[in-house]
């Protein structure tokens, strides 16, 4: 017979002392007497919680099964190990339907960033309560619904005055604010000057590069493409974490269960909704992006977007990804202005034409998608 093992810690109970107990002093075949006592948990953990306390004890690295391996790499192993016990299986089940919820209310916002949005009708989308929905997209984003609605509104704000000619009352309209009083009083106080004055510096929408930057010989090919659905996941804070990038594609590739090498089925992108020297880097919107002619149902950390179609700029580019930064600031300091387009209200991605497990990083072929619109 199979020895029982605890469903909140996954130890072996081995004999009769290690079992727990109900509320009427019975023996609980579930829990061991660490984690349960009286019909009770002796602590009130997340599951986050437990796997922090239970790999503190390691050091950063530990050789396991003949190889060293990270905290990161113990602290999954102990998520898959522990997640599946009778204790944490309801809540990793409630804790994906959560960002499953999130994910569906920031894609409603970034669609509907024009429109009037209150509490409420965030929380419909979301499926839950108004308290529990402002408590969990705060938890999970960071921000409140209300600064985070705001925050995307100036930072749109921002960008039209710096690449469109419209008036202060067309952009308003198309961010939201009922009037471009309304819109000027916001913005003074995000950037601490006014609309007007803000449009008349010099526009700077590429990073800071640390090295001289060669004007690079830009040709793109100007391409009409279809609106196309992706399944992505988000790129946390890829400014301060260098292997964000990495952690986002691993989830992504071992969700659908591929083999993360681009092709006829598979094509493999990059998605950024904002300009970090417009947005706080670690606000950026970046997704892991996998666009399949299959239809598939997502979950948790994972979502469905559409790229809309219409017209882009498209740049090939062979090299290492970490140089890709010299390409954008080439792009809008130096072809945009001496080009016959300007930027269209729209995303930019990325689309990878090979795989760093193929080829060396000099031989990465990147195709860069810039949303423009003829002047």
């Amino acid at each position: 017979m199979k020895e029982p093992i605890c469903q909140s810690c996954g130890m072996p109970m081995a004999a009769t002392e290690h079992f727990g107990s109900n509320s009427n002093n019975s023996r609980s075949d579930d829990y061991c007497c660490f984690c349960f006592q009286k019909g009770q948990f002796t602590d009130d953990k997340s599951l986050d919680e437990t796997i922090e306390d239970s790999i503190s004890y390691f050091d950063d690295y530990q050789k396991i099964d003949g190889r060293f391996i990270t905290k990161d790499e113990v602290a999954l192993k102990e998520r898959m190990k522990i997640s599946i016990l009778k204790r944490w299986a309801s809540h990793e089940n409630t804790h994906q339907e959560y960002y499953k919820s999130v994910n569906r209310v920031v894609d409603y916002i970034n669609e509907q960033l024009a429109s009037s949005i209150n509490l409420s009708d965030l929380a419909g989308v979301a499926h839950l309560s108004d308290f529990h929905f402002y408590r969990i997209f705060k938890a999970i984003m960071n921000e409140s619904p209300g600064d985070y609605i705001q925050r995307l509104r100036l930072e749109k704000t921002s960008f039209m005055l710096q690449t469109t000619k419209q008036s202060l009352s067309e952009i308003a309209e198309q961010t939201g604010y009922q009037s471009p009083h309304a819109l000027s009083k916001a913005f003074k106080k995000r950037f601490g000057i006014s609309p007007s004055v803000f449009r008349k510096r010099p526009a700077e929408l590429s990073v800071a590069i640390r090295e001289p930057l060669e004007n690079l010989l830009l040709h793109p090919e100007i391409r009409e493409i279809q609106s196309q659905e992706v399944v992505y996941t988000r790129i946390i804070d890829p400014f301060n974490f260098s292997d964000a990038y990495t952690k986002a594609w691993d989830k992504l590739i071992n969700y659908l269960n591929i083999s993360g090498i681009p092709n006829e089925d598979y094509q493999y992108l990059c998605l950024s909704r904002d300009i970090s020297t417009i947005t706080n880097p670690k606000h950026i919107r970046m997704y892991a992006c996998i666009n399949t002619a299959k239809k598939i149902k997502t979950s948790g950390h994972f979502g469905v977007q559409t790229i809309e179609g219409g017209l882009y700029a498209v740049f090939k580019y062979k090299g290492a990804y970490d140089k890709l930064e010299i390409v954008y600031c080439n792009i809008y300091r130096y072809w945009i202005p001496q080009s016959a387009f300007q930027l269209r209200d729209n995303m930019s991605f990325e689309k990878y034409l090979n795989s760093p497990n193929q080829v060396e990083k000099d031989d990465l072929l990147t195709e860069v998608y810039i949303p423009v619109v003829p002047i």
